[in-house]
């Protein structure tokens, strides 16, 4: 009896800690999913090197600044082009810490850019990488040991200089961890980006944006909002995220997101961002403090003009 028992209790940690490790999947690449307005080619290789330009963008993630070890994560990215423009290559790199677990992704990019007319070009692209997290084994009394799962996705972006519209699926493989009872937790949603920059006044320009997301499963969820730039030096901006769901109770989570971004100088940027999400954890704080900060700063060695993005 002593034996069945413990063979029980083996057999549900072993569940619940693929139902977290599942649920960390997505949450780690959902931490890149969400900073899209900073950085597109998050969810849509085919931005890779529109910017026509080498950038570097590196985010700092944190759920509560006053709380030690809270939920934190850093993410870096570059992109370029080469061959006169015609190709756009990146990278990405994510480093998530959430509650008991680290998660960590590696992704590069590439995507073929064209020219259809004077005013308008669309760009194909692609990404590969790995996703390493944890996963505990009940062979060796639980320990936990690091997993790699292959990351891979498509996506097209077609754009004018006021304009652009991007559709992408940055997850298109279906992951089962040994269960598939539990393979539903890793969620690829397909992506419809709009967006453009428009002149207000001499010098104020307005970026409005507007974000789709389906998935298998869940309501439509709408992102709407924009940005105003004065003088190309300082900027602030409002999104609206409507729809979606949690990933542990499945209900509707709607937040909103403010931003602000200071141009200093041709070369560097810095923002600031908060959001008044709640990270859906097991392991969350209830009565903790509440809303997420995210600091960015972006640098670009030979910039060609304003960077919108």
């Amino acid at each position: 009896m002593m034996t069945n028992f413990r063979n029980g209790i083996l057999s549900c940690l072993l569940i619940i800690s693929f139902l977290i490790n599942c649920q960390n999947v997505f949450a780690q690449r959902e931490v890149l999913y969400e900073q899209y307005l900073q950085n597109p080619m998050a969810i849509n290789p085919a931005f890779t090197g529109v910017r026509e330009t080498f950038n570097m963008t590196a985010m700092f993630r944190r759920k509560w600044f006053t709380i030690p070890n809270s939920p934190s994560s850093q993410t870096f990215a570059g992109d370029g082009t080469i061959s006169n423009g015609k190709f756009g290559i990146g990278f990405q790199a994510l480093n998530d810490q959430t509650s008991y677990f680290t998660t960590t992704a590696f992704s590069a990019s590439f995507a073929y850019r064209l020219g259809i007319n004077d005013n308008w070009k669309l760009a194909l692209g692609g990404q590969g990488g790995i996703n390493v997290l944890p996963v505990f084994d009940t062979q060796s009394s639980l320990s936990s040991t690091n997993r790699a799962l292959g990351s891979f996705g498509l996506g097209a972006w077609l754009h004018s200089d006021d304009f652009f519209i991007g559709v992408s699926k940055p997850e298109i493989l279906s992951q089962k961890f040994g269960q598939q009872q539990i393979s539903s937790y890793y969620r690829r949603p397909l992506y419809i980006m709009l967006g453009g920059s428009y002149d207000l006044a001499e010098d104020v320009k307005l970026l409005p944006n507007l974000l789709f997301v389906q998935e298998k499963d869940y309501k439509l969820r709408v992102d709407f909002g924009g940005r105003f730039w004065f003088n190309e030096k300082v900027g602030i901006g409002a999104t609206y995220h409507l729809g979606g769901a949690s990933m542990l109770v499945g209900q509707h989570i709607n937040y909103l997101q403010l931003s602000a971004e200071a141009q200093l100088g041709k070369n560097v940027r810095l923002g600031y961002f908060y959001s008044t999400r709640q990270i859906e954890q097991i392991y969350s704080v209830s009565n903790g403090p509440k809303g997420i900060h995210e600091l960015m700063l972006k640098f670009v060695p030979n910039p060609n003009g304003f960077q919108k993005y």
